[in-house]
């Protein structure tokens, strides 16, 4: 029995074993296959993209980009033009005033009515002046004859002393009765004097041409001394006054002539005067400018425009502002266009570093590596880089 079970189990490792080994060459097998059919396919692979190659036309080289250049524009220095803006304001305004009190028995004038120098602008009512100066008028001539009475007691005094008739006493109190009648006489035109003087200063005169602004007042009104009855302003010579920094006030004189823009119409201008002070709160100097003679006058209290050109002496050129690029560390560039040479058949695109001096809307002055042959890219910067080769538009400035 032993036996039997030896054997049996002797056959069982074995059959084992035939079946591993069964298993591993089925396995090798399928390998086999799968790196043929991998071998296959990479050749169909290969075969495909050669033919579909053939099939494709050659690539041909895209056509150089055709740019504009210009050459920069020398100078030996350039223009800064800056503007200032002011207000237009006559060269003399006044509100006209009493300096009595009383009532306004007229005013002679509306607003924007223009008036000559000496017009009577208006009154006031002088009624109890009037009285006032009569009733001095008839007391003079009341101490008139009171002094001709003295004169004559005085003569016939000095009569009587000269016979020992009368005393000393009797001819001084004549002699001095006679004074105290011209001090009072004296006294009397003095009040006249004064009544003739506030007679005067009941009538308003124009002090100067001019024209009327506000009328304040109408008649009727009682009004205290200082009032303002009208204002009036003088429209001969309008004035522009205008704040400046002090640098620019000390080349001023060295200009002619000034243009100063008002309402759209330019008007020329000189130079009337500044005031010696600086304003505190702008730092300016207030500068005033007297408009030539003109047919029209815009209205006071307009937005008035100076323009000053200042030379600025310092070689550059003159480029298209639309030429320049943003450099490094802040500088600009300009692109230019480098000769044909051994190592490029073509122009090719260089940079040139520069210094931008002042720039107008269009254009900009620098300075730096580039001269007056150097042909600058002028417009469609952004299509083309450093080191690209480019083609030159024929028609190029």
């Amino acid at each position: 029995m032993s036996g039997e079970k030896v054997e049996t189990d002797s056959g069982q490792k074995q059959t084992g074993r035939l079946k591993r080994l069964s298993r591993g060459l089925l396995s090798l097998t399928t390998f086999s296959v799968n790196v043929s059919l991998a071998a296959a396919a990479v050749v169909v692979g290969v075969t495909t993209t050669q033919m579909r190659a053939a099939e494709k036309p050659g690539i041909e080289a895209a056509p150089l980009v055709e740019i504009r250049t210009i050459r920069p524009e020398y100078r030996s220095g350039f223009d800064i033009e800056r503007s200032f803006v002011g207000r237009l304001e006559p060269a003399r305004q006044t509100n006209l005033a009493f300096e009595l009190s009383g009532k306004v028995s007229e005013i002679g004038f509306e607003e924007g009515e223009p008036v000559k120098k000496g017009d009577v602008i208006a009154r006031l009512d002088t009624r109890s002046l009037m009285a006032e100066r009569r009733r001095l008028t008839a007391s003079r001539q009341a101490i008139e004859s009171d002094r001709e009475l003295a004169i004559l007691t005085l003569d016939r005094r000095r009569k009587l002393k000269d016979g020992g008739h009368v005393s000393d006493q009797v001819l001084d109190q004549a002699r001095l009765a006679l004074s105290r009648l011209d001090a009072t006489l004296a006294g009397i035109d003095a009040s006249l004097d004064a009544i003739d003087i506030n007679l005067d200063k009941s009538v308003l005169f124009a002090p100067f041409d001019g024209r009327v602004g506000a009328r304040l007042i109408d008649e009727g009104a009682t009004l205290s001394p200082g009032t303002p009855v009208l204002s009036l302003l003088e429209v001969a010579r309008p004035t522009v006054r205008i704040g400046l920094s002090p640098e620019v006030v000390d080349g001023l004189e060295n200009q002619r002539p000034f243009e100063i823009r008002v309402s759209n119409e330019t008007f020329s201008a000189k130079l009337k005067g500044f005031r010696p002070d600086l304003q505190v709160r702008t730092r300016t100097i207030e500068t005033l400018f007297e408009l030539e003679a003109a047919d029209t006058i815009p209205s006071f209290g307009r937005l008035a425009e100076l323009k000053l050109v200042k030379r600025i002496d310092t070689e550059g050129f003159w480029v298209p502002t639309s030429a320049l690029k943003e450099g490094p560390r802040g500088l600009w560039t300009l692109l230019v266009v480098a000769e044909p040479s051994a190592r490029a058949e073509t122009p090719v695109i260089s940079y040139e570093a520069v210094e931008v001096l002042h720039a107008d809307a269009d254009r900009s002055f620098v300075r730096g590596s580039i001269s007056r042959d150097t042909r600058i890219v002028s417009e469609g910067v952004h299509r083309v880089v450093v080191g690209q080769s480019v083609s030159l538009d024929q028609g190029e400035g």
